[in-house]
């Protein structure tokens, strides 16, 4: 049963960073056609409050993103064995940290694509490490299975 529904999650963890993208690029159109339909000047009052609205939108999209990509990361290393970056810990938010960036939206940090990077090369590396000795077992084993067959054939 956990099997069914870690794939189930994972489908719609899919489904819904591809609809968050899309809604990026839609969000991205639609500021792009008002600026080009009202002629907004950059400057003016009404430009100011179309992007300010366009950046809004963009912001809750990102941080939508960057949720469910922080989670299922983290889920990944850990189902691994991979040591996490340490998470700053303060009151106030600290915008320097390599690995993890503060989200003004959910009051949070996520993973940076530095951060992102590291744990997929640690998590990649890990798998590597567990299933290469296995592999090669496997392909000396179907090697030698395939000469039998083909010795018993004659």
């Amino acid at each position: 049963m956990e099997l069914i529904s870690s794939l189930l999650k994972w489908r719609d963890d899919r489904h819904r960073l591809a609809k968050l993208r899309y809604d990026l690029e839609d969000v991205d159109m639609a500021f792009r056609r008002k600026v080009q339909e009202e002629k907004l000047r950059r400057g003016s009052d009404e430009w100011d409050y179309a992007y300010s609205n366009y950046d809004n939108e963009r912001e809750l999209i990102d941080a939508e993103i960057d949720q469910i990509e922080t989670q299922n990361y983290i889920r990944r290393a850990r189902a691994w064995s991979v040591p996490i970056p340490w998470r700053p810990i303060s009151e106030d938010p600290v915008y320097d940290d390599k690995n993890w960036i503060w989200s003004r939206v959910h009051g949070t940090y996520y993973l940076t694509d530095e951060g992102k990077a590291l744990l997929r090369r640690e998590t990649y590396a890990e798998i590597e490490m567990r299933y290469k000795p296995w592999t090669t077992w496997v392909a000396v084993g179907i090697s030698m299975l395939s000469l039998i067959i083909s010795l018993l054939r004659f």
